[in-house]
């Protein structure tokens, strides 16, 4: 994301975006969509049993001595940040000495599903927004009253919108609070290749019409308009969410939660429209057989595609070589034919430099990476458990770990950007504000909705049909 590099959506040392690397330099944890099966010690990972979830926050014990604090992580830098970070922390906090167990993602998942019921995992817990959390957080403390006594009573809003909020969804209606915003990220935003670009106009795509005839325009040309790695499935999800809040906002999650229907005539909408965006050739060619993740992105960063859905959390990735900060750029997508007009930017732009279109495309946002502590941990491991979890959520921590990875607070940046993008990431962030929720509370709510994406897209299956399947499978989930 020598020595292994952690396995989660990232950069690698030459600016490509993979699904479990990160850049050798930068760990982005761009939330990597947690596959793990439901936890058999804890039942059902509706959460509905929440009989064994601590209701009271822990009991902190300062030590007298030196404590040794051991994280679990796939997120975590490679050298030599990953040592300029573990001394900043144990800097601020000389009674803690930190290890660090960095795990390939898949092994991560595995490790935890039978480490934390048993108690064998590390102290502190780096998790993923959704389903991960759920499975877990009877096994986790509550953190809302040492946030209130650490940050103070207005905590929740020194965090970019929706972050924490993010964190209270991933649990089951009366269950506490236990993890912290790390990391977060605005997603889904078009990162545009200027040089690429003008080999078409040099404007960025202000309505679908306008979007074709770039695309027609580069493919002449041996180039692409947009890239898509739908190969291997978690993108996917995301266009959909996004797409389909053009037509109704939050529709995706009000139908996980049996609040809708996934056969909404929005979601209907959203899935059509990212058929036909197929039929249009707006990407590279035939994203669900050829390109993975990280092929389709190669495109963009080697200067064969004018655009890709990044954000923030690759930010990394402008400081792979040097011009890609004057050449690159960011916008919206621009406003979906027949969805209505919607002014949820309120004020801000849909592009900088250039506007794509009013009632542009939400982007989605994610806490990549969240903090959490076990719930059985002596008195003084929780003592020092959540002062890693302070100093890390915090403005220190969040201002060293701004090289390594996007902040989850507010009014702090990665390193680095010139003025052109210190302007393009805060306005990111701003957009969180009307950004869609991309996470899932259930995997089965994900993975049934890829194959009904999959099936619609490349073989003409009915999206009704299919998207009944999805309101099939989310209901179980819910049970």
């Amino acid at each position: 994301m020598g020595t292994q590099k952690p396995q989660t959506r990232g950069i690698d040392s030459q600016g490509l975006i993979t699904r479990r690397t990160v850049l050798r330099a930068s760990i982005l944890g761009a939330g990597a969509i947690t596959a793990a099966p439901l936890l058999a010690a804890c039942g059902s990972d509706s959460g509905n049993d929440t009989g064994n979830s601590p209701r009271t926050a822990p009991s902190l014990v300062k030590p007298s001595g030196t404590v040794t604090l051991t994280l679990w992580t796939w997120a975590w830098p490679e050298e030599p940040l990953a040592t300029e970070l573990k001394n900043a922390f144990e800097q601020a906090v000389p009674e803690v000495k930190l290890e660090v167990k960095k795990f390939p993602f898949p092994d991560y998942e595995t490790g935890l599903r039978t480490a934390v019921p048993n108690g064998t995992s590390g102290d502190v817990l780096h998790l993923q927004t959704g389903s991960m959390i759920r499975q877990y957080t009877q096994f986790l403390s509550p953190l809302e009253d040492l946030a209130k006594q650490a940050y103070g009573a207005d905590w929740e809003t020194q965090f970019l919108d929706g972050s924490v909020k993010e964190i209270r969804d991933s649990v089951a209606k009366g269950d506490p609070l236990v993890a912290m915003p790390q990391q977060s990220s605005i997603g889904g935003v078009l990162w545009v290749n200027r040089a690429v670009l003008a080999k078409a106009g040099g404007t960025v795509p202000t309505s679908h019409e306008h979007f074709v005839e770039i695309s027609k325009e580069l493919r002449s040309q041996n180039l692409v308009a947009a890239t898509w790695g739908a190969k291997d499935n978690w993108p996917n999800t995301d266009y959909l969410v996004q797409f389909a809040s053009q037509f109704k906002p939050g529709i995706i999650a009000a139908a996980e939660a049996g609040e809708a229907s996934f056969t909404d005539d929005a979601v209907v909408a959203g899935l059509n429209y990212l058929k036909r965006t197929l039929t249009d050739q707006l990407w590279n060619a035939a994203p669900f057989a050829t390109p993975a993740f990280p092929d389709a992105y190669d495109l963009f960063f080697n200067g064969k595609a004018a655009t890709a859905a990044i954000g923030t959390w690759g930010t990394a990735a402008l400081f792979a070589t040097p011009n890609r900060l004057t050449d690159w750029a960011a916008c919206l997508w621009p406003k979906l034919p027949d969805a209505p007009q919607d002014d949820w930017m309120g004020q801000s732009v849909s592009g900088i430099p250039q506007a794509s279109s009013p009632s542009a495309v939400r982007p989605w946002r994610t806490v990549n990476v969240a903090t959490a502590m076990r719930g059985d941990l002596t008195p003084d491991k929780q003592w020092a458990a959540w002062k890693f979890i302070e100093w890390s959520c915090g403005e220190a921590g969040q201002k060293a770990g701004s090289a390594t990875y996007t902040p989850a607070r507010k009014g702090i940046r990665p390193d680095g950007l010139n003025a052109e993008w210190q302007k393009i990431y805060d306005w990111h962030n701003e957009l969180g504000k009307g950004a869609e929720r991309r996470e899932f509370a259930f995997i089965e709510t994900r993975k049934a909705i890829e194959s009904a994406i999959a099936a619609v897209c490349v073989n003409n299956a009915d999206p009704k049909a299919e998207l009944q399947r999805v309101d099939a499978a989310a209901k179980r989930a819910r049970a």
